[in-house]
């Protein structure tokens, strides 16, 4: 059998990546590009990606470009620095020059268009239809109430405590709600030669201390069953239904990336669960796999996060300037542009040691100097 270097590997989840990257790039961008046209201010530059270009072509007063690094891009209004601006001051079609409110519409627009991005792509998962686990009983956790229970694999739970469940999220969320100390199924058991068998199974669930999505210790209800992986039921909705469960899954996702910096900053969780790149390219790959509609979801969620994000009042984010531009409208006084690009300036440094840090961490996470030590051997063997 022919055995590939380890690198070939990870090719499929590349692709997908890149894919996602350079969606959720240029939609910021153009945000702030269109903006710009708007606002009557000229750009000078719209790049995807930073460093070297490998790409670029001219367009009236723009220059676009793709460049060698595809984690980020940016847009070059004319006079947007002051060290870029002459001793006359800014002229009409410079940033500096434009109303302080179409400069707020610039810098929010980018946020903006990855919101109307993730609402899109959310309402077209919905619409499409995303595939989730079912309600059969694929096997049993060792240790766990359920695997002494009447349960059996196969057995295909209809209802938690008399309410209807349609789906594995719907088991979970009904255990957790589950008022009494037991639990009660109605269980559907399928025969080969005879109709179902329908029966009532009580369980009494193990309550313990588990870590939620941010690393919290929080107690949930469990009986230790596991989902049947060939039993799946599609989440489908008609066009208006599907808006109304796009803008929930909005909201969500947004409060939820609000909590995780929350709990990041205050100290609740370790900054070892940041993820970077190359985690990112990971489950790029593993919602390749999954289908297209799990591949949309992520780039939806991600969209949501890199608005979030983006909003933070850190000097080089959007947040950062927005705050300027805040400040300057209040006060009816600019704020000097020369100290508004030396905090920008630290404010960048900043996001550059994050980025190692989060680079670092998906190198301690994915195991990746292991792989590059296989990688290693192979070429050798």
């Amino acid at each position: 059998m022919t055995h590939l270097p380890p690198f070939l590997h990870s090719l499929p989840s590349i692709l997908p990546a890149l894919i996602v990257f350079g969606v959720l790039i240029i939609v910021h961008e153009f945000g702030h590009f269109i903006a710009c046209r708007f606002s009557k201010v000229r750009v000078e530059k719209f790049s995807i990606g930073f460093g070297p270009e490998l790409l670029h072509w001219q367009s009236g007063e723009t220059r676009f470009s793709i460049s060698l690094f595809p984690l980020g891009g940016f847009v070059s209004p004319a006079g947007e620095e002051a060290s870029k601006v002459g001793p006359e001051g800014p002229k009409p079609g410079d940033f500096l020059a434009a109303p302080v409110l179409s400069r707020i519409f610039i810098v929010v627009s980018g946020v903006a268009m990855n919101y109307v991005l993730a609402f899109m792509v959310f309402w077209a998962v919905f619409m499409i239809g995303r595939p989730m686990p079912g309600t059969g009983v694929g096997g049993f956790v060792k240790g766990y109430p359920a695997e002494a229970s009447l349960l059996k694999v196969n057995d295909k739970i209809l209802k938690v405590d008399d309410k209807v469940v349609t789906n594995w999220k719907d088991i979970l969320d009904r255990f957790d709600a589950a008022p009494g100390a037991m639990i009660k199924l109605n269980v559907q058991r399928p025969h080969a030669n005879a109709q179902p068998e329908l029966l009532i199974v009580q369980i009494k669930p193990k309550v313990e201390d588990v870590r939620d999505l941010f690393g919290k210790t929080v107690r949930m209800k469990r009986v230790g069953i596991t989902p049947d992986p060939l039993s799946f039921v599609v989440e489908r909705y008609g066009a208006l239904p599907a808006l109304a469960k796009a803008w929930e899954l909005e909201v969500f996702h947004t409060v939820l990336t609000h909590k995780a910096l929350f709990y990041l900053m205050t100290g609740q969780i370790s900054p070892k669960n940041l993820m970077g790149p190359l985690g990112i390219i990971q489950i790029s790959g593993q919602a390749a796999k999954a289908g297209i509609a799990a591949l949309l979801q992520l780039l939806a969620i991600l969209s949501v996060s890199l608005a979030v994000i983006n909003l933070f009042p850190l000097p080089a984010l959007d947040g950062g300037h927005l705050v300027f531009l805040l400040i300057e409208l209040v006060t009816r006084k600019r704020i000097s542009p020369v100290w508004q690009e030396r905090i920008t300036t630290g404010g960048f440094f900043l996001l550059m040691a994050l980025m190692v840090f989060v680079l670092y961490n998906d190198v301690v996470n994915l195991s990746i100097l292991d792989k590059l030590k296989n990688l290693f051997h192979f070429t050798k063997t």
